[in-house]
């Protein structure tokens, strides 16, 4: 059932995060200001998506040229008035990047959040490098880095309760069954939400044995994530073969995360049957063709 590709260190530096790196965002968002040319719009990041941004940090984001010659404009909320102010950005390798100049500026954004404008563009991803490897909290993995994959994004009401707060359970076997099928024992899988009321409860099941019987897994909750470390290689199989079903109260499930251990060769072993097919290299974005069509690493379809 499961594939395993192995791919050049210099190919997977680029899909790597490393330890001093932090996902804040995952999504899909077009960007235009002007729709005869792209339909898009102009994207305001969603409130807490940065805390204790600092002097000297990176904000990296992931962005796929949808036209040629596209136009990017990272900006935010400055000073008392609150004025549009752009920040100066690099664009290089499909990651528009910016340095956070100032402790002030990095808690204007931190308050206020960012805004994306521009022309014919998608981001796809945001990531905070501190530059420093310092992890607020603790990570649900063993000693040694890891690859982040994220295997799902979107915006799903998470509820046990209607009544409370409406909403449902994620079911990751209906959403797409061999969502999963790379997963193996040590991997970490994180939950990325957005709380919607307070004291919002979490819960992580999967389907286990040939009965498929709802077990709860053990999760360690993060900021901005809840965890779980695959404890065996039955687990994983049944998670693979089952799926998982996201549960508890009051939030939105924004992402699935799966983290592999790397190794220690320079080389790189990822198990990605969900994404099987030739990768190409196209303006700095690594793609996959399978059936005819190509596919972004979220599993999207570019057209």
């Amino acid at each position: 059932m499961k594939k395993i590709f192995t791919f050049a260190f210099a190919l997977t530096a680029m899909l790597a995060l490393n330890a001093k790196e932090t996902i804040v965002w995952t999504g899909n968002e077009p960007i235009s200001w002007n729709t005869e040319v792209y339909q898009g719009t102009q994207f305001e990041t969603p409130a807490n998506t940065f805390s204790s941004l600092k002097a000297g940090y990176i904000i990296k984001v992931s962005v796929v040229a949808m036209i040629d010659e596209p136009q990017y404009v990272m900006t935010y909320k400055a000073g008392e008035g609150w004025s549009w102010t752009d920040l100066s950005t690099t664009v290089a390798d499909g990651v528009m990047s910016y340095t956070v100049e100032s402790d002030q500026i990095g808690t204007e954004i931190a308050d206020r959040n960012l805004i994306f404008r521009g022309q014919g563009y998608n981001i796809t991803q945001i990531v905070v490098d501190d530059l420093k490897g310092d992890d607020p909290e603790p990570q649900p993995q063993p000693g040694g880095e890891y690859v982040d994959q994220t295997v799902w994004s979107g915006d799903v009401a998470i509820s046990w309760n209607p009544e409370e707060y409406p909403g449902e359970q994620l079911d990751t076997y209906n959403v797409r069954q061999d969502m999963l099928a790379s997963l193996a024992k040590d991997d970490s899988i994180k939950i990325y939400y957005a709380e919607a009321i307070e004291g919002a409860q979490f819960a992580l099941t999967y389907k286990a044995g040939e009965s498929w019987s709802w077990t709860d897994l053990a999760i360690s909750q993060h900021n901005g994530f809840y965890a779980y470390q695959v404890e065996s290689d039955a687990i994983a199989q049944d998670i693979a073969d089952h799926g998982l079903v996201i549960r508890g109260q009051g939030y939105h499930a924004t992402s699935i995360v799966i983290g592999k251990p790397k190794s220690t060769t320079g080389f790189e072993s990822v198990q990605c049957s969900a994404f099987s097919g030739q990768k190409i290299l196209r303006k700095g974005q690594v793609l996959i063709v399978r059936d005819g069509k190509v596919y972004n690493m979220l599993g999207q379809e570019i057209k």
